[in-house]
């Protein structure tokens, strides 16, 4: 009642752009209507007058926002700074091959002549009397300057610096802080709602709105805080509603009886299930409740521990003043070690740093007085346990995390190898007997003989349903569980397998057949395809020749300097780059999508060599694995041989393991599994929705009571008893939310509603496919 007479709910959220804002004093709510005032009277009108005659000076259109306008802004002053260093017909050539010729050598593989070529036709770029110190970066900087240019550029338009640039800039600068400044108290930093990302229209009248004079910033600090007490209560939802229907003050107190009995009501609901009978829209109801109520417990965890830790320091400054004297002390000084502030402040020292991320080789440099109530190893199966010892021993508990599948521990490199030594040759390939050993020897192997093992089976991995089935019965024996993927139901395959015709010749040093030009090219065509249609999405190559992946590398490079429009795609920087490695450098390496290219073929004579690199050694198998788990959604397998070409009497390791994959990927993807008896009102439904020309799926892969697809869209459709043996919490919220995840729409069905009312189910079913009602029939086909 106390809030409505201050007037909170006379403002809904479309009365006022200030709706919702928090100041913690009147002073910051009066300070930041002044900033708007300003903002939209003065500066953002003359920064826009100021930035568009600026803009007008190039071929740059003009900006669409304050935030592009400093994209803009940053550009102009790359390009001068360019100029200034360079001539301007940098700018009208591919850089290329410039920029492979003027990296470090061994990422290259041109020849020594053809460098020192390309590295004289890039000096000649360089102005007379200016030194350039990273060449190779400045022209990296070129290139993508140039990409930036012809994106917001007219065509054929020449990259040049305005006049007055500077002034705009410090401009620029001052209106983005003073946006930033009013984006905190609106809650619109760090969203894309901040008002340096709107449009320019949307941003001025959003700042008339901010500058006009509203009752809404009236005891703003009084409502605010009064209102963090009722949300604290669980009120939330009621004073959204509240003030969106702009309830007058007298009738408040009858909106609050009615949602106090309806709270009742449904507790009574809860209590004794009985009440229910079968109204199914209480039941949703309920469950929807459940779902959001669920949804904020597990969402409090968080900010629940860093209160309880934000509470235990405090505790322990009061309960320990000489160590927080102490401590302050040490954290004036230059350097602060932990073993002196566990001697000086050991009450404070473990709420000071409870949690600690650490190599295992920075371990031992803990001093042995520091324990550890809990030490968890991940990747335990790609160390050993002589490298995990230093941080098992300070522990009172230990959990290691670990694939036995696809992690084995790599022997340290304490020399360099001679390539010309004899007797140093057969220490580089890893005895058979030596790498079960080492994998035997993983800190996952020797503590499974000790501890308690769970295997985890679940995937959450969203897409690359028949990928993942492949890898889950090659390399994990049928034992992870997943969900099926929308996309596999819908037709969108995720293992692709492209064979190429070309042969080649053994090369003389190592006598073996690797990448052959027809397979470089297939490569350098799934990449391009793949900036083209996904660039949005992660790609990667990888190869099991060394030799390969330097020249699909090259090949990429190559083709894409002749594509000015895709060259941001592996130019730009990204969380996950486009690039191309071994088998053995992608262990550790994951992209949406990937390229397996295997760089050997056969020779003249139609015949496939014993060597294959890393693959036909010891421990191939697993490397094989790293490849086949390296996506996220799909993967490209290219290769210039069929399964029959391999001699499995001749081949060993990793390469009959390559030809089964091979194998599986060639038969049919979608094998239906043997799903039992249906549920008789399953298959009615299934039976009606058929009839409206729907396609469905009773029992699809065994895991979905239901799936009916219909011009690209896909729904899941479940019952009571699909979801019988699981809690309430997996059934109504992990589920449908890992579902949704998969592309899939979620429909839940009350099996009393699917008896009563069969055909208003299936019309709920066709409508969210987007299926009209009265589609002429067609023969039922149930999978």
């Amino acid at each position: 009642m106390r809030a409505a007479a201050l007037g909170e709910f006379r403002f809904g959220p479309g009365d006022s752009p200030w709706y919702g804002a928090d100041f913690s004093t009147s002073e910051a709510a009066t300070a930041a209507h002044a900033l708007a005032r300003r903002l939209s009277g003065t500066d953002v009108p003359r920064l826009l007058e100021r930035a568009r005659a600026l803009i007008a000076q190039t071929r740059l259109r003009q900006f669409e926002s304050i935030a592009e306008l400093g994209v803009f802004l940053r550009l102009l002053h790359d390009i001068r700074d360019t100029l200034e260093r360079f001539q301007p017909s940098v700018y009208d050539r591919p850089l290329g091959e410039l920029i492979a010729a003027t990296a470090p050598r061994r990422e290259t593989g041109m020849s020594g002549a053809n460098r020192r070529r390309l590295k004289r036709l890039a000096l000649e770029y360089v102005r007379p009397g200016v030194h350039v110190g990273d060449l190779n970066a400045a022209l990296r900087a070129i290139q993508q300057q140039r990409t930036l240019w012809h994106r917001y550029s007219e065509a054929g338009a020449v990259p040049s610096a305005p006049v007055g640039l500077d002034d705009v800039h410090v401009a620029y600068h001052t209106v983005a802080a003073d946006l930033q400044e009013l984006d905190r108290p609106l809650g619109f930093e760090g969203t894309p709602k901040r008002l340096a990302a709107r449009p320019l229209r949307d941003l001025e009248a959003t700042l008339v709105g901010l500058a006009a004079e509203s009752d809404v910033l009236h005891n703003l600090q009084e409502r605010t805080a009064l209102l963090q007490r009722l949300r604290e209560l669980g009120l939330d939802p009621l004073l959204v509603d509240l003030a969106r229907r702009h309830v007058p003050e007298q009738q408040v107190a009858s909106e609050l009886d009615l949602a106090w009995w309806q709270s009742v009501f449904e507790t009574m609901l809860a209590a004794d299930t009985a009440l229910l009978g079968a109204n199914t829209n209480v039941l949703d109801r309920l469950e929807s409740d459940f779902r959001l109520v669920d949804d904020a417990h597990a969402s409090a965890a968080g900010p629940l521990l860093a209160w309880r830790l934000a509470e235990a320091w405090r505790v322990a400054l009061v309960d320990h003043p000489e160590e927080a004297e102490r401590l302050k002390r040490m954290l004036r000084g230059d350097r602060v070690r932990p073993e002196r502030v566990h001697r000086e402040a050991p009450h404070l020292f473990r709420l000071l740093a409870p949690v600690w991320l650490a190599s295992p080789y920075e371990v031992p440099a803990i001093d042995d007085a520091i324990r550890f109530d809990a030490v968890v190893l991940v990747d335990a199966g790609a160390t050993t346990i002589a490298e995990n010892l230093g941080a098992i021993r300070r522990a009172n508990q230990v959990v290691a995390f670990g694939d036995p599948v696809t992690q084995t521990p790599t022997r340290f490199e304490i020399a360099i190898h001679d390539g010309g030594d004899e007797g140093a040759q057969p220490a580089l390939a890893e005895p058979e007997a030596g790498v079960d050993a080492l994998h035997a020897d993983s800190a996952l192997a020797r503590l499974a003989d000790l501890l308690p093992t769970m295997t985890l089976t679940r995937s959450y991995r969203a897409g690359g349903e028949d990928l993942a089935e492949l890898v889950n019965r090659r390399f994990y024996g049928g034992r992870i569980v997943s969900m099926p993927w929308a996309g596999s139901f819908l037709g969108h395959g995720s293992l692709g397998l492209h064979y190429v015709r070309d042969n080649g010749l053994p090369d003389p040093v190592t006598g073996t057949v690797e990448s052959l030009d027809a397979e470089v090219a297939k490569v350098v065509e799934l990449v391009m395809e793949h900036a083209v249609k996904r660039p949005r999405e992660s790609l990667m190559v990888i190869t099991a020749s060394t030799r390969h992946a330097a020249r699909v590398h090259q090949a990429v490079l190559a083709a894409f300097a002749k594509r000015s429009d895709l060259s941001d795609f592996i130019l730009r920087d990204r969380a996950e780059p486009f690039t191309v490695l071994t088998l053995e450098q992608a262990v550790a390496q994951s992209r949406d999508r990937v390229v397996f290219s295997i760089g050997y073929g056969r020779t003249p004579h139609g015949r496939l060599l014993s060597n294959f690199g890393a693959l036909g050694e010891p421990g191939g198998e697993r490397l094989l694995a790293v490849a086949m788990t390296r996506a996220r959604r799909s993967m490209d397998i290219v290769s210039a041989f069929r399964p029959e070409d391999i001699d499995e009497s001749r081949q060993r390791h990793g390469v009959i393991a390559l030809a089964s994959v091979l194998s599986h990927t060639e038969e049919a993807k979608d094998v239906l599994r043997d799903r039992g008896r249906a549920d008789p009102m399953l298959m009615d439904l299934a039976s009606r929705l058929e009839r409206r020309g729907i396609r469905v799926s009773v029992g699809h892969r065994g895991t979905l009571s239901l799936a009916a697809a219909h011009a690209g869209r896909a729904v899941v459709v479940e019952t009571d008893a699909a979801l019988a043996d699981q809690s309430l919490r997996e059934s109504l919220r992990l589920r449908p939310d890992v579902l949704r995840r998969l592309g899939w729409h979620y429909l839940r069905v009350h099996s009393f509603e699917l008896f009563s009312d069969p055909e208003s189910v299936a019309e709920r079913v066709a409508s969210l496919l987007g299926k009209a009602s009265g589609a002429p029939e067609e023969e039922p086909r149930i999978a």
